[in-house]
């Protein structure tokens, strides 16, 4: 029976979900890493510098590939877009997308200002979940395993699971909830304080301390360390309930009663062959100068003021005309009013940009209506075309014009 004074979350049938899949896990790995003390985020357990390239996620996922015991080769896809606009505090994404005899496979999307390694952590986690599906028998004793496609119902919530059992617990908790503060825009007054709070992985965070704590009370340890302080607080109180109940909890998980836990993790080494050069800029966009006006609003700004006006005047027979007469008359200045937007964002630009401030896209001229884009996009391609030099024919045509027997030139007739 569970203490009255402990956490109210994860539920009671949640609970035995989450022991059910680590008693899975543990049988089909042994109880070896789930008595290893959890990485400590830090220097010690990274000692790579971190850097936002493609080369320093790989060399990130390397790292903990190589905690994580597994020995499969990093192959990124990217497929980075910018940030997304409507997010205030974007957060990072990199997906597994395949599971391969030697490689992994992964998707950045974006790489945000927050916990990485953590978001990285719950996705080598997946990996593991993937080629230890409860359909499977061994994987690892397959002669030639296939590719394995990363499925979403039954491999992300088991991933952030295993996490814990491979020893990413720690570092997967804290990234399942990170909080941000920072001050927001002036508004003429003040700044307000604005908040956010990220939740990466595929587990609430109540329910990764709860793991956390299971595993601490079968190793016969204390409270972790690395944990951020929320993370701190639950782990502890479900700790103090789950602490006397270690030997039901490893008859549970499947661990002898015997079975020693794991003093301490070995001390990485900096990996030698790390390239954390800067990635290469992605092509810009080839966008216009598209010519728009004001008459919108101009239509708007002279129909009130006709309104306006009739009002004054009060005059019912007057009324359509001074409106509608307003509206035409602003209609025919906001026409005149020239309003450059960029073709790719419709964002208004300044006469002269070759520079899109909200896209990036390169400017290369102007037109006069969006529909006209196709056609000045085929005009540059045919430009550049014709600024190529002219193909030189191949050895084969060299050769047949030399060995041709040249014309012979007609002799001229003596008078």
């Amino acid at each position: 029976m569970m203490d009255a004074m402990a956490p109210r979350s994860p539920v009671a049938e949640r609970r035995e979900l989450l022991l059910g899949v680590l008693a899975d896990l543990v049988a089909r790995g042994g109880a070896l890493p789930l008595l290893a003390p959890p990485v400590v985020p830090g220097v010690d357990a990274f000692p790579e510098p971190w850097r936002a390239t493609r080369g320093g996620v790989r060399a990130l996922l390397r790292r903990l590939a190589w905690h994580a015991g597994n020995p499969r080769t990093i192959e990124l896809g990217d497929e980075r877009l910018g940030a997304p606009p409507t997010e205030r505090k974007p957060e990072t994404r990199v997906g597994l997308t395949m599971v391969r005899a030697k490689q992994l496979q992964f998707r950045v999307e974006f790489l945000g200002e927050d916990d990485v390694a953590g978001t990285l952590a719950h996705e080598l986690g997946v990996a593991h979940a993937a080629v230890n599906r409860p359909e499977s028998v061994d994987p690892y004793r397959s002669g030639e395993q296939p590719e394995i496609e990363i499925d979403v119902e039954r491999d992300h919530e088991r991933g952030s699971i295993a996490t814990v059992y491979l020893g990413l617990g720690v570092i997967a908790a804290n990234a399942a909830f990170q909080e941000y503060s920072r001050p927001g825009r002036f508004n003429g007054g003040y700044s307000p304080l604005e908040y956010d709070v990220l939740r990466a992985g595929y587990l609430p965070m109540s329910e990764l301390a709860y793991l956390l704590a299971v595993q601490a009370a079968v190793c016969g340890t204390g409270v972790p360390d690395g944990l951020g302080g929320p993370q701190r607080d639950e782990v502890s109180a479900w700790l103090s309930v789950l602490a006397p109940q270690r030997t039901e909890l490893r008859e549970r998980l499947g661990i002898p009663p015997d079975a020693e836990a794991v003093p301490h993790r070995e001390k990485p080494e900096r990996f030698a062959d790390i390239d954390l050069a800067e990635d290469a800029p992605p092509p810009r966009k080839t966008a216009f100068r598209w010519r728009t006006h004001r008459g919108g609003v101009g239509f708007v700004a002279g129909a009130v003021l006709g309104v306006g006006v009739a009002v004054a005047v009060a005059t019912p027979s007057l009324t359509p005309l001074l409106i509608f007469g307003a509206a035409g008359g602003g209609h025919v200045v906001g026409r005149r009013v020239r309003v450059p937007r960029c073709t790719a964002c419709a964002s208004v630009v300044e006469v002269s940009a070759t520079t899109c401030r909200a896209c990036g896209a390169a400017l290369r001229g102007d037109i006069a209506q969006l529909s006209d884009r196709l056609e000045a996009e085929e005009r540059l391609e045919a430009e550049a075309h014709a600024e190529r030099p002219t193909d030189l024919p191949d050895q084969s045509d060299q050769r047949a014009m030399t060995s041709a027997p040249m014309p012979s030139r007609p002799r001229r007739r003596r008078n």
